[in-house]
C-alpha cells in the first residue's frame, strides 16, 4: 500500500527492491524528474504574445514547480544535464519565445540556462527552509527575529544598528517568492537591454 508522507511516499518497498526495474541511482533520478516534469509544469497551449510576458509565464512555471516538489532542484544538474525528455517543453518554450531575434545557439542557450539557474538556484534553499520550518516551528522571519541579540553583540555590530532599523521599518521579509519575482524582473529588464541593443 502507497501512503503519502508529506510531499514523499512510502512505497512499502525496500531501497533495493527498487534496482529490480531499473539500473542505477542515476536512471531513477532521470525518472523522477521526467515524471515531475510531465505531471507538474504547467505551461498554456495558447502562449501569450510579447517575449517578455511567455518568459515570465514559463520562469514562474518552473518555480511553481519547484516549490510543488522541493526535492527537484537538488536532483537536477546543471553542468550535466540529464536528459528528461518532459524537461525540454520548459527548454522549447525558452528558445521559441527568443527564436524570432535571430541570436546565435549559444547566446539562446545561455539565457535558457540563465533563467534555469536563477530558479533552481533559489529553489535549493526550498527544502531546507520547509526541513528547518519543521525541526523549529517557526518560519524564516521567526527565527531571523531569535537572531537579532546575537547579531547585535557581534564586534563591529553597531554599524548595523541603523541598517537594522530601516529593515524593520520598510517590513522587509526574507521571503523566497518576493526574492523570485525581484530576481525575475531584474534578469527581463537586462535582456531587454540587450534585445533592444540588436
Amino acid at each position: 500500500m502507497v501512503q503519502p508522507i508529506g510531499q514523499r511516499m512510502d512505497l512499502d518497498a525496500s531501497t533495493m527492491s527498487l534496482y529490480r526495474h531499473v539500473r542505477s541511482k542515476d536512471e531513477l533520478v532521470v525518472f523522477m524528474i521526467d515524471a515531475a516534469f510531465a505531471s507538474g509544469l504547467r505551461l498554456p497551449d495558447k502562449r501569450p504574445r510579447g517575449w517578455r510576458r511567455r518568459l515570465e509565464l514559463s520562469t514562474r512555471a518552473l518555480w511553481a514547480l519547484f516549490r510543488r516538489r522541493p526535492w527537484l532542484a537538488p536532483v537536477m544538474s546543471l553542468t550535466r544535464p540529464q536528459l528528461a525528455p518532459s524537461a525540454l517543453v520548459y527548454t522549447d518554450w525558452v528558445l521559441q519565445t527568443l527564436a524570432p531575434f535571430r541570436m546565435d545557439a549559444g547566446k539562446l542557450l545561455h539565457i535558457h540556462v540563465m533563467l534555469f539557474a536563477y530558479v533552481r538556484g533559489l529553489a535549493m534553499s526550498l527544502e531546507p527552509e520547509a526541513i528547518a520550518e519543521r525541526d523549529t516551528g517557526m518560519d524564516s522571519d521567526e527565527w531571523m527575529q531569535t537572531q537579532e541579540g546575537a547579531l547585535m553583540e557581534l564586534p563591529g555590530s553597531s554599524a548595523f544598528a541603523d541598517f537594522m532599523r530601516q529593515i524593520d521599518e520598510s517590513g522587509f521579509e526574507l521571503d523566497l517568492d518576493t526574492l523570485f519575482e525581484f530576481g525575475l524582473a531584474r534578469i527581463l529588464d537586462g535582456l531587454a537591454v540587450m534585445i533592444r541593443a540588436r
